[in-house]
């Protein structure tokens, strides 16, 4: 379904969903299926065919093609049980996010949505959400990082969930955060956090309007409607793979193990930060608005949590090309809306480590900032999706920052 029809009634069976988007669906609790399953699907190009035990309908086809490329989101999902802890006046220096996060991970706890935005006067907010039933011994563990690392305070939350949106198609368009924030202003559906992948945008709201959000969002995309056009047929699976070295890998790994897919360096695009940005409804949808507007296309979308003074950073990259233009667009939207500062970064270096089974690894963003740590390389954004963690880092160590994730994760590399 395109959401969980017992929050959305409305929701609308889909023909097909490819394998990335039910990975990040699957992750984010849509429990239809267990991530490792379509990891091996994707894998070896396997077609998998979800059906109800209850019915003879048809179910729905998990491939490499959705069911319509053209439009940007596919599903929407909820994750209810969250709660937010945020640290704040963290020394902007190698190794802070490693000493709060390997806190946490020694407790066995699991993290959602990290957070992490641009320094200001050489500190940093660091913002991230964990399980509900976790809250109370995170925030103690949190509590003692903040005292060693020096940082000004540490603010938490519990009546917090997260609303994502997921689809292929966003890759390849403008607009759709800008969409999805401008339906939940309308609302009066206030923004927490933001933290974006390449196929999915994910917002940190009160619990208390997190399942009128997911309606909203489903709405806004249309996700109800059937397709108008022909679904495009399959293409041709080459059926190639070995059916004992499938046999093997399955013997071989675990289905709760860690698996890094791919390592990557993007060295093309640039960074712009909005400071002081006022915490009410509204304003990442006037400001996405100005961007797309703009033609401006968006990659990673970083909004952390406001700080005790009520205001927030919000940053995001673009292609290199298109700075002045975006530079230009944030500093109009800044001072209509009474913004503080925008301030950028014309070359910038995005480091990503993605998998399945980063979400239940608490590890995994350890190994990361740990690696970078220990090459004194600093972190200017961290994001995360359900699969993949992204940092933006200075655009001169790229390379080196590469290298260290390469040799860091080389145990799990498949």
């Amino acid at each position: 379904y395109t959401t969980d029809p017992r929050v959305v009634p409305e929701a609308r069976r889909v023909s097909r969903i490819s394998y990335d988007e039910m990975l990040e669906l699957a992750s984010l609790g849509a429990g239809v299926m267990h991530s490792r399953s379509i990891e091996f699907g994707k894998k070896f190009d396997v077609p998998i065919h979800v059906r109800s035990s209850f019915t003879d309908q048809p179910g729905t086809m998990i491939v490499a093609e959705p069911e319509r490329p053209d439009q940007p989101v596919s599903g929407a999902a909820i994750t209810k049980d969250e709660a937010r802890i945020s640290v704040q006046g963290v020394p902007d220096v190698p190794g802070t996010s490693l000493e709060i996060f390997s806190r946490i991970a020694a407790k066995n706890i699991s993290v959602d949505m990290i957070v992490q935005n641009v320094g200001e006067s050489g500190k940093a907010d660091i913002s991230f959400t964990v399980p509900q039933l976790d809250f109370d011994t995170a925030l103690e563990a949190v509590q003692e990082a903040a005292k060693l690392v020096g940082a000004a305070d540490v603010s938490s939350d519990s009546n917090v969930a997260k609303v994502s949106v997921v689809g292929l198609g966003m890759a390849r368009q403008t607009g759709v955060a800008e969409k999805m924030f401008r339906a939940l202003a309308d609302a009066g559906i206030n923004i927490q956090m933001i933290t974006t992948s390449e196929i999915k945008i994910s917002v940190l709201v009160d619990r208390d309007q997190s399942q009128q959000a997911l309606r909203i969002v489903h709405q806004a995309f249309d996700l109800e409607k059937e397709p108008t056009a022909p679904i495009k047929p399959l293409t041709h699976h080459t059926g190639a793979t070995d059916a004992a070295a499938v046999a093997e890998r399955l013997q071989r790994i675990s289905m709760e193990g860690l698996t890094i897919d791919d390592i990557s360096l993007d060295p093309t695009q640039a960074r712009v930060s909005i400071s002081g940005v006022p915490n009410t409804p509204g304003i990442a949808a006037k400001v996405f608005e100005e961007i797309a507007a703009a033609g401006i296309f968006v990659d990673m979308i970083v909004q952390s949590h406001p700080s005790t003074g009520g205001s927030a950073v919000l940053s995001f990259t673009v292609p290199q090309k298109q700075l002045t233009k975006s530079v230009t667009a944030a500093e109009k939207i800044a001072k209509a809306l009474h913004c503080k500062a925008v301030t950028s970064s014309p070359i910038i270096a995005k480091l990503s480590v993605s998998g399945v089974g980063l979400r239940t690894h608490t590890g995994v963003a350890i190994r990361m900032f740990k690696a970078l740590s220990e090459a004194g390389i600093n972190l200017d954004l961290i994001n995360t999706s359900e699969v993949r963690v992204n940092v933006v880092v200075d655009g001169l160590q790229g390379e080196k920052g590469m290298k260290q994730l390469q040799a860091a994760f080389a145990d799990v590399m498949r």
